[in-house]
């Protein structure tokens, strides 16, 4: 299990943004579809515990992700448990025999860099727009002086106040309970 350390914030032009990471000295390191399949359980809610569980398939590559409660301010910081599976479907029949169902799936276009020994990742996210993640191995911070995430931000011209750590499953039921709203 380790700990993640992100945030991500809403990008207005994505074009412009990549260029500018690739300026500053970003690398290249894929770019893949992801369909994500965010798992709800008939006994228990792991979204009022703050966790989840996710398949994730990216071409044939499928892994399962626990994402444990968040911890802290400003940065989006929790235990993550990740593995490998061969067989999607078959990871999603498994599930599926044990109680749970599929409850929001989240589908992105992701582009991922790395800056400084951070993955900064653009999303193109179906339903919601485009958005930066940066994400850490650990956020050791020395007194007094940014964190890794927060060098890398300003270096990208990301302002604090556009940190979000809310999950792209809150932000597309959030635009969804809107939607309802406004009928």
């Amino acid at each position: 299990m380790v700990v993640e350390f992100e945030v991500k914030a809403p990008l207005r032009d994505a074009d412009e943004f990549e260029r500018r990471l690739i300026k500053v000295g970003g690398e290249f390191v894929r770019e893949g579809r992801q369909l994500d399949h965010y798992l709800l359980h008939p006994c228990w809610d792991l979204r009022s515990r703050d966790e989840a569980l996710r398949v994730r398939i990216e071409g044939d590559r499928c892994t399962v992700a626990y994402k444990g409660m968040r911890v802290g301010v400003g940065l989006k910081v929790r235990e993550e448990l990740e593995f490998s599976v061969s067989d999607a479907g078959s990871a999603l029949e498994l599930f599926s025999r044990l109680g749970f169902s599929v409850g929001v799936k989240v589908s992105k276009m992701r582009r991922e860099y790395r800056l400084l020994g951070a993955a900064v990742t653009v999303d193109r996210v179906d339903g919601l727009g485009d958005f930066v993640e940066i994400e850490a191995p650990e956020e050791v911070r020395e007194e007094g002086r940014p964190g890794l995430i927060e060098m890398v931000a300003e270096m990208l011209g990301i302002s604090r106040e556009s940190f979000m750590t809310e999950s792209y499953v809150e932000l597309l039921e959030s635009r969804n309970s809107e939607r309802k709203d406004s009928r």
